[in-house]
């Protein structure tokens, strides 16, 4: 991380989603130059838009959590995230359709979920269970937030980093990851009912992961999103991006649309800049890619010392995706 009383260095962002643009913004929030270069005609990546015939489709996510993420990049600039767009908020947070016709509401406030889910179901103990989960997910949430949420992680040993020492209250926080457990095995173990545990699983399944196959950690998720709520961008999603790219310009952030960067120029100790499918060079400091992490190194850094490496972390699976009718 480059802390804000760095000396002022000439950046790079490769991509501008979501992601991109966040980090262009703080840097330039933390009076370094920046550069954004995006290969598409527009930044906000997967939160696009589709407008025809005097409609509007949002074209990647529909809802927005965790919106203390957003104040917090508009923080560093000391702005207003109320200034560049409206939330509104939702609840019920979502509703779920069952093949057998029934219809089941997830709202935020647990006590009530819990007596809904105890009327909505035939199975002992469901609304119990969805308490005994959130508790869990509460705990989950808190050492994600200490450990993971806020740091780069590419692995178990740096939960470990912490203090510079390894203790036995880290120790106990990692043990209640629960490790080697999945999701969708931690949601059964707690709720019975079938039906509820689907609609628990989504918590995992919108961000595009399977609850098979993802970690128990990320049940976190659920606490996450009932503490700070479901909120609705008035003009759609697409009005994130939008508010991103307008505080990004007021910083002074250089954003240049369809340019393709096909290598980070290096020589296996530093980043020397970029180079792009038209064969233009630019030179940085320093580069952050918002680009997949595989695509970063094995096409953006193909052959250097820090491809290598990465490869031999272990093996690499495409991520899930999905589409949305």
């Amino acid at each position: 991380m480059i802390q804000q009383n760095s000396r002022s260095l000439n950046m790079g962002v490769i991509g501008g989603g979501l992601a991109g643009l966040a980090a262009a913004c703080t840097l330039a929030a933390r009076g370094h130059r920046v550069t954004l270069l995006e290969k598409n005609e527009w930044v906000g990546g997967k939160a696009a838009v589709h407008q025809q015939d005097g409609f509007r489709f949002d074209m990647g996510p529909t809802i927005l959590t965790l919106p203390s993420v957003l104040k917090r990049i508009f923080n560093e600039a000391n702005r207003k995230l109320e200034d560049y767009m409206e939330l509104v908020p939702l609840d019920p947070q979502w509703r779920c359709f069952f093949e057998d016709g029934s219809v089941l509401d997830l709202i935020s406030d647990i006590q009530k979920m819990r007596e809904n889910l105890d009327k909505f179901s035939n199975t002992p103990g469901a609304g119990a269970g969805y308490e005994r989960f959130m508790q869990i997910s509460k705990q989950l949430h808190k050492v994600s937030d200490k450990f993971f949420f806020w740091r780069s992680v590419g692995g178990i040993a740096d939960t470990m980093e912490v203090g510079g020492a390894f203790s036995p209250a880290v120790l106990k926080d990692v043990l209640s990851l629960r490790m080697g457990r999945s999701v969708a095995g931690l949601v059964r173990s707690c709720v019975p009912d079938e039906r509820a545990a689907q609609m628990i699983d989504h918590f995992t399944q919108y961000v595009g992961s399977s609850p098979e196959a993802s970690p128990a950690v990320l049940c976190g998720i659920a606490h996450m999103q009932t503490e700070e709520g479901v909120w609705y961008p008035i003009g759609g999603t697409r009005a994130v991006p939008v508010a991103l790219e307008k505080l990004a310009r007021e910083l002074g952030v250089d954003i240049r649309t369809s340019v393709d960067v096909v290598a980070i120029q290096n020589d296996g100790q530093s980043v020397r800049g970029v180079t792009t499918s038209a064969g233009e060079t630019f030179q940085f400091d320093a580069v952050v890619s918002n680009c997949d992490s595989v695509r970063t190194h094995r096409e953006l850094l193909s052959g250097s010392a820090t491809e290598k490496k990465f490869e031999k972390r272990r093996k690499y699976e495409p991520a899930c995706s999905g589409v949305v009718l």
